[in-house]
């Protein structure tokens, strides 16, 4: 065993004591326990803003009446928007997916029936055509009787608009303005005597700065660790090197397995001669025609996933769809995030599911792919059956 490679064992060896002190603590203290993430919601706008809302809202379930929605005027809108302190705390009320005259929905609205202030948010989607401007736009119309109130545009990091005027709307970001103003409504008296509510807050903090790239307890730890020496952080990088060298290697091996003249497409045309592959816009992926107008897609990391309807002159029923949605939300553990029929960009092979980070999830995709081509093959041949029955 060389220098290097003896380094790379004592260093790995003590980052995985590490992680069993940081494990060992977390099953003590319950401190990893977070709804957010075990609901699968920390990424998501929709249920991240009705969470977000509800602590807005005066009304909310909360019951601390206007405490939180105060704080948020004097954190995060007064200091941008000086317009917003004409705001009635009083008559004030916040609704989710408030819609326009366009048909478009903005994320959260906080109006009193003069001041309207819109707030749209974007954790990991991107913006759609003319999204800031039109809400800015109705704004305007919003806010006749008072001046006018840009968009307040809520993202991970306050990036900017690409496409939006810079006076049509303001950015604000979850990482500072948001934590800051959940960290003060955590710190009320008001908070601090309910239990629940304070739990929650704290768990929305957290998983707030998940997505936001701040380090958790047990990145924290192995950081300081690798950044103890220059030494310690150069066998860091190789073993980093080395993992993203077999990243590299698993993704490639998988694919050549999973493409045309690959074992497991072999293997699968065996059972189902129609198959064919594709290669479009970056994504790789087995096709089949399953029947009632409709083809599936499958990539070959089993990532993406989508059940097309190909023949709108042949409409599907809703009774058909229904048991595709079932069928392919049993087959990934994923839910629709919306398709034609059925769609997941965030699916994951059979047994797999409960992976969340990437690398690891390849790793043990690629174990299935080149240990037992012939399971694989079986389950795609299978779900292609059982779709074509329906």
């Amino acid at each position: 065993m060389t220098d290097s490679t003896q380094a790379a064992a004592q260093l790995l060896e003590c980052v995985a004591a590490t992680k069993t002190k940081v494990e060992n603590w977390h099953r003590e203290t319950g401190a990893a326990y977070n709804i957010f993430r075990i609901a699968g919601i920390g990424h998501k706008e929709v249920p991240m803003c009705r969470v977000l809302a509800n602590l807005l809202d005066p009304k909310g379930c909360h019951y601390r009446g206007s405490a939180y929605l105060q704080i948020f005027m004097d954190t995060v809108a007064k200091p941008f928007v000086k317009n917003t302190e004409k705001l009635d705390l009083l008559k004030a009320k916040v609704t989710t997916e408030y819609t326009t005259d366009e048909g478009r929905f903005i994320d959260i609205v906080i109006d009193d029936g003069n001041v309207f202030i819109p707030i749209e948010a974007k954790i990991y989607a991107g913006e759609q055509e003319k999204q800031l401007a039109d809400y800015a736009a109705f704004s305007r119309k919003m806010n006749s009787g008072a001046d006018f109130i840009p968009v307040l545009f809520l993202t991970p990091s306050g990036y900017k608009s690409e496409e939006t005027p810079d006076d049509e709307y303001v950015p604000i970001s979850f990482a500072t303005h948001i934590i800051q103003w959940l960290e003060k409504c955590l710190s009320l008296e008001e908070t601090d005597k309910a239990l629940p509510i304070r739990e929650v807050l704290k768990q929305f903090i957290a998983i707030i700065k998940s997505f936001c790239g701040n380090m958790e307890d047990e990145e924290m730890e192995i950081n300081a660790l690798i950044t103890e020496s220059k030494d310690s952080y150069a066998t860091a990088v190789s073993v980093f090197n080395a993992v993203n060298a077999s990243n590299n290697r698993f993704i490639a091996e998988s694919l050549e397995l999973f493409r045309e003249g690959g074992k497991i497409f072999e293997l699968v045309k065996s059972k189902q001669p129609g198959v064919q592959w594709h290669v479009e816009q970056g994504w790789h992926y087995l096709y089949f025609l399953i029947g009632n107008g409709c083809d599936l897609n499958i990539n070959y990391d089993m990532r993406y996933i989508v059940v097309n309807h190909i023949e709108p002159e042949n409409p599907i029923s809703a009774e058909t769809a229904a048991k595709i949605d079932k069928i392919m939300s049993r087959i990934t553990g994923k839910r629709n995030e919306g398709g034609t029929i059925w769609a997941s960009h965030d699916a994951r092979y059979p047994g797999l599911k409960d992976i969340e980070d990437d690398i690891i999830y390849r790793y043990e995709l690629h174990k299935i792919y080149s240990k037992d081509p012939q399971s694989v093959a079986d389950k795609i041949a299978s779900w292609v059956t059982e779709l074509k029955s329906i």
